[in-house]
């Protein structure tokens, strides 16, 4: 079993300063890179003033064309090279795009706001009552009359009309709309009570005359019309973005971006770049491959690390355990002289879930449920492992759904037997307590002080075994008794001061030790109560259902009591499993000193995010 983190290993690379970009892009892809951000590089500074305005007149045209840009994921260039020949060959293929396509654009924002405002105007003719209303006398107004169109949200209050002004409203299927006809002097005062309710003026064209019926046919017209130039606009510019390789282009720059982020300084030459840092790789074989298929010129190898570098720690488990990683890194990254319990968590983790969570339906749920969203989230591999351990346990209790008259208990009914449901956990407490105690030996061992822990650590597991088997057995009171010498003796040897004040302070130290030890072995009586509590639970449902009155109200009962079931239990024993290992178990031995090895990120060409503010 493997119990220990090993260190990430140092690896230097020598590459052709073009090929920075792509090289460094192959090794993020690998996810064994971590570049060390804490050894000071010194050399050149590719974020230079001129290359920060270049990227900034990119992200200017971003804001303005972003729209009119591939939708589908981009991809970089074959051709690599330096970030301000990247960013300026960039800036010139898209200055063509836009002297060759701005034209083009204008028609297109000009003909979609036209085709949204004519598809408002359908609506207002279409809703208004009256075929023989000629929309077309509307611009025959005399000197002093006008005339205006609104457009209001179907919520807005109906806003203030001057007297001079004769208002009709109509309401559409999605708006609510206003014609105002009356003197135009009184027009502008009519607008500002339409802003204050977040309307707006919509137009009305001069070719629009005629009755209801010959309005309609002149605005499908026209909206067809506008469809049929839309299509080709669309067309013209899907064309265009394949004509100036515009997926290169933002690819090129999106890779770019994500280099200035990740590798500010570096050491260069005008022709080579230097680039160091940690590998979780063992013997380097991932990153030579990543480096020859990317076509980059490089040269990767690993070195001994660095006297004044930190290595950060991997933890190297089989697929069946990576999940229980969670578990250590909740107090942080195992040392490279403390042990890594993940392995040992694939059985302690599931036990204790499945102990206070016995059922065989609502386990089979849960390890569904794993198995379907592990697809996504790796770490629900835990429900995987928490649901298969609850359907063994209601196996042995006999509980299928919150019943228990369904199988036959291959061990206990729990409310039926509830001092050794309580008894049980108790002894697997104590059996992990102890195994923290002896990895707190090993790394001992590891750290180079073993002797202390012989001394004054080790005799505290067989006192700790005996007094409790002198509960039971007063023969193992000898035992303890003999622990007892032991501890003094390595008191004596290893503190200072009169033999008196070593004895007082060792006998103070170990006091205190195994109350600790007694409340953490107390606490694992809390198992058995949850899984009481778990019993009484389906108790209740199954209750209510026999008081529901007929069998689908009985059916219900079950269904909606086995839901709850799940969400509350599930997330309470979840809570309580996680508790007992780091706070009575991981107590013992795991401090989470080490560093993290975070891997670098690997840049994302999905073209969907949304395009810089302006600062």
């Amino acid at each position: 079993m493997g119990l220990r983190p090993v260190p990430a290993r140092w690896f230097e690379a020598l590459l052709a300063r073009d090929d920075l970009a792509p090289a460094l892009e192959a090794l993020a892809r690998t996810g064994n890179v971590q570049l060390e951000s804490a050894i000071t590089l010194t050399g050149t500074n590719e974020t230079s003033p001129d290359l920060e305005a270049q990227l900034e007149r990119f992200h200017g045209l971003e804001r303005r064309y972003y729209p009119y840009w591939p939708r589908e994921p981009v991809r970089p260039s074959a051709a690599p090279g330096r970030p301000a020949r990247t960013i300026a060959r960039a800036l010139e293929r898209l200055g063509a795009w836009e002297q060759a396509m701005g034209t083009t654009i204008e028609r297109l924002e000009r003909a979609q706001a036209e085709y949204a405002d004519l598809q408002r105007l359908r609506d207002l003719v279409a809703s208004m009552n009256g075929e023989r209303l000629d929309l077309g006398a509307l611009h025959t107004l005399g000197p002093t009359l006008g005339y205006a169109a609104y457009l209001l949200p179907p919520t807005a209050k109906t806003p203030h009309v001057p007297p001079c002004v004769i208002p009709w409203w109509i309401d559409g299927p999605q708006h609510r709309f206003l014609l105002a006809v009356g003197l135009k002097a009184a027009l502008p005062q009519i607008e500002q009570e339409m802003s204050a309710v977040q309307g707006r003026a919509l137009p009305v064209p001069t070719w629009l005359t005629g009755n209801k019926p010959q309005a309609l046919r002149r605005l499908d017209s026209r909206l067809q019309a506008l469809d049929t130039e839309l299509t080709q606009l669309r067309a013209a510019i899907a064309r265009s973005q394949q004509e100036y390789s515009l997926h290169e282009v933002l690819g090129d720059v999106a890779r770019l971006e994500w280099f200035l982020a990740q590798v500010r300084y570096f050491p260069a030459s005008d022709n080579l770049a230097w680039v160091r840092g940690w590998t979780s790789d063992p013997d380097g074989a991932g990153l030579q491959r990543a480096i020859r298929d990317s076509g980059a010129r490089a040269l990767v190898h690993l070195v001994e690390t660095p006297p004044d570098a930190q290595a950060p720690m991997v933890l190297r488990n089989p697929p069946w355990a990576r999940a229980f990683e969670l578990f250590p890194r909740l107090l942080g990254m195992p040392a490279g002289y403390e042990a890594d319990p993940s392995q040992l968590l694939t059985l302690v983790a599931p036990l204790l879930f499945g102990y206070m969570f016995g059922d065989v339906g609502q386990g089979l749920v849960l390890l569904a449920l794993g198995i379907f969203l592990g697809r996504r989230y790796p770490f629900m591999g835990l429900l995987v492992a928490g649901g298969a351990s609850a359907t063994v346990f209601g196996l042995l209790y006999g509980s299928v759904f919150a019943r228990e008259d369904l199988i036959p208990a291959l061990w206990l009914h729990p409310l039926a037997h509830p001092i050794p449901l309580l008894a049980v956990p108790l002894v697997g407490g104590v059996l992990l307590l102890t195994a923290g105690m002896a990895l707190s030996g090993l790394e001992a061992h590891w750290r180079g002080t073993a002797r202390h822990w012989w001394y004054l650590e080790a005799p505290k597991i067989p006192l700790y075994l005996g007094l409790l088997g002198s509960l039971f057995n007063f023969d193992a009171a000898l035992l303890a008794a003999l622990a007892l010498l032991w501890y003094l003796y390595g008191a004596y040897r290893l503190h200072s001061g009169s033999p008196a004040a070593r004895i007082a302070v060792a006998l103070g130290e170990l006091l205190e030790h195994l109350f600790q030890l007694a409340v953490n072995t107390l606490s694992f009586a809390r198992v058995g109560a949850f899984a009481l509590a778990h019993a009484g639970l389906s108790e209740a449902v199954g209750g209510l259902a026999d008081v529901a009155g007929g069998p689908i109200g009985a059916v219900l009962v079950y269904l909606v009591g086995n839901v709850v079931i799940i969400a509350l239990e599930g997330l309470v024993v979840s809570i309580q499993t996680t508790r007992l290992i780091l706070f009575e178990f991981f107590i013992r031995f795991l401090q989470g000193e080490g560093r993290p090895f975070q891997a670098l990120p690997a840049p994302s060409y999905q073209p969907d995010r949304e395009p810089r503010s302006q600062t």
